[in-house]
């Protein structure tokens, strides 16, 4: 039986990484995982948790501050795209998956954490 290198790199990744990974898309639980782990992949997701709970700062005070336009476009829409770039974190993290966020990879690979 041939293995290929990403099943070999998902057998590497064990279970504590794909969770500590995972946890890091909750808004602000990077900073609990940073303390834990620093391995390649769950370091990865903690940069993308970073920008992903600055997003979700930018919404906040966007959706307070701006009448109207904040609160009937912003909010909804906003709050949409978030919760889709954070479950679609978990489901990458929890299957062992180093793929960039949709929108927001660009950002993750200029950050030098």
């Amino acid at each position: 039986m041939w293995l290929s290198w990403e099943l070999l790199w998902k057998i590497m990744i064990g279970k504590t990484e794909r969770f500590l990974g995972a946890l890091c898309y909750l808004p602000f639980f990077f900073i609990f995982v940073i303390f834990i782990n620093h391995k390649p992949f769950v370091v990865f997701h903690i940069k993308q948790g970073f920008v992903i709970s600055f997003l979700w700062l930018l919404w906040l005070y966007l959706y307070h501050f701006i009448p109207y336009i904040g609160w009937y476009v912003i909010g909804p829409l906003g709050f949409l795209f978030l919760v889709f770039l954070s479950i679609f974190g978990v489901i990458k993290s929890l299957s062992g998956s180093m793929e960039p966020l949709p929108f927001v990879g660009n950002w993750v690979e200029k950050l030098r954490l």
